[in-house]
């Protein structure tokens, strides 16, 4: 009986120690992300691409999307903390140039949150990764 409660009490001890170096290790968002965003007063969801990489620990990448507001769109102010990514980029509206603010959630292979630009417009965004 004595035996088998230290193996029980053994196997426990591996077990939360190996869920606790699994849970402390980093996430790696590096790759390709594809989904969807609402753009107003467009007709139809907006597809959009994120691209990842990360060097020396800090991330870097661009957004590109369907619509022509960015192609390869460079990030910047990119942080990821608590499983929530946020970064910004510079789109050209046909106008002007404005400043959008991202905001995404990160969960296994999907990201979700959204965006708003200087003028106030926002919409939702779905990213899944790709590679």
């Amino acid at each position: 009986m004595k035996r088998t409660a230290s193996l029980l009490a053994m196997i426990a001890f591996f077990l939360i120690l190996s869920y606790g170096i699994s849970f402390c290790q980093e996430v790696d968002l590096s790759g390709t992300w594809e989904g969807t965003t609402e753009v107003p007063d467009a007709p139809e969801p907006d597809q959009i691409t994120l691209v990842l990489e990360k060097i020396d620990g800090e991330y870097s990448g661009t957004f590109t999307d369907s619509l022509g507001f960015a192609e390869d769109a460079e990030l910047k102010d990119i942080e990821f903390k608590e499983n929530t990514l946020t970064f910004s980029f510079t789109i050209f509206n046909g106008f002007e140039y404005q400043m959008i603010y991202a905001t995404l959630t990160v969960e296994e292979n999907k990201m979700s949150g959204n965006w708003e630009s200087d003028d106030g417009s926002s919409g939702p965004v779905e990213l899944e990764k790709i590679d």
